[in-house]
């Protein structure tokens, strides 16, 4: 198999400033420490079998979603990629069917560049709770899988823009 990109974590700092969105005003005793922890355990994506397609990214936190509500997870990792290469982002199966998890933006895209936005390139996964009972994750769970595919442009391109900013940064 071509190896075409590699996992590691954000800056502890970067993954402190990108929590207070899932944790926003929540008290926390010792939040530093705690956050310490969540950091400490991130897992680098890996693939299940020697034929698995997905690298399968974990969630950081233990979470509890009601049917129908949505949370932005912020992963810990950011990845490194060939340029001729996008990451798509895909739902574990076992999670829609069984429990009626999906992805709140469909199929997240995450272009070679990314890794290198102001952000660090941090990977942030939407999901919703599509079904009708409580959704609970634990710490450490298996909740999308990553997969790697070559793409092509048009003849007429010729962008030389670089990315800067994160999520939504290169336009409308």
């Amino acid at each position: 198999m071509k190896k075409v990109a590699k996992f590691s974590k954000v800056s502890f700092e970067q993954f402190v400033e990108d929590c207070k969105g899932i944790l926003g005003d929540v008290y926390i005793e010792n939040k530093m420490e705690y956050l310490s922890e969540k950091y400490k355990n991130i897992n680098i994506p890996k693939r299940s079998t020697a034929c698995s397609a997905g690298h399968d990214i974990r969630t950081p936190f233990n979470i509890k979603m009601t049917p129908h509500q949505s949370i932005t997870i912020p992963t810990g990792l950011r990845c490194e990629m060939d340029r001729d290469y996008v990451m798509l982002i895909f739902p574990r199966s076992s999670l829609g069917i069984k429990k009626g998890m999906m992805i709140a933006n469909t199929v997240p895209v995450v272009d070679a560049d990314y890794a290198y936005a102001d952000n660090e390139g941090h990977i942030f996964i939407c999901i919703k709770n599509n079904g009708e009972d409580m959704l609970e994750l634990e710490e450490g769970d298996k909740i999308v899988q990553a997969v790697f595919i070559p793409f092509g442009v048009a003849d007429e391109e010729e962008i030389t823009t670089e990315r800067t900013g994160g999520i939504g940064s290169t336009g409308k």
